[in-house]
């Protein structure tokens, strides 16, 4: 998790150097678990109890690491599905902005980000998904995106031009 973190660290600085809104999305569930989504892949299913992965709402857990924490100026949705966009109103804000390409990266590589870069797709968002801030056990998962899958370096030096 430290080089996933670390990866984090100076992806953020560098957006913040080149003037880039800073986003984020937060995976956060009642304590209840009353609004987690139960996929049809999930063991809990048979059970009919939800798992519940996601952090609870209004909780330490449900915040970020020191070393990311959300700055002064910097945007934070939590989120109930997978996707950064599914009522969050990411999706407004970077209307708003007058954004069409993102730069994203997170937990859960073939869940969340992939989610979201789907959604972002159908949104007419272009992606970049920076390698190193995202993890994930399917060693393939980065290939399977409607984005343009980037390093760290690659990604900063875009940043910096």
């Amino acid at each position: 998790m430290r080089p996933v973190l670390d990866a984090w660290v100076q992806m953020i600085a560098a957006a913040r150097a080149a003037g880039v809104p800073v986003i984020y999305t937060t995976p956060v569930s009642r304590a209840d678990g009353a609004d987690v989504v139960m996929l049809p892949t999930d063991l809990s299913a048979e059970t009919g109890v939800p798992p519940l992965t996601n952090a609870v709402e209004g909780t330490a857990e449900a915040g970020f690491p020191d070393d990311i924490a959300p700055r002064p100026g910097d945007y934070v949705f939590l989120k109930r599905r997978p996707s950064a966009f599914y009522g969050t109103g990411v999706a407004e804000l970077l209307h708003m902005l007058r954004r069409g390409t993102i730069i994203i990266g997170g937990g859960a590589t073939n869940r969340g980000v992939e989610t979201s870069v789907r959604e972002a797709f159908n949104l007419e968002l272009a992606c970049v998904v920076v390698r190193e801030c995202c993890w994930s056990g399917d060693t393939a998962a980065h290939t399977k995106m409607y984005a343009r899958i980037r390093t760290l370096d690659q990604v900063a030096a875009m940043l910096r031009e």
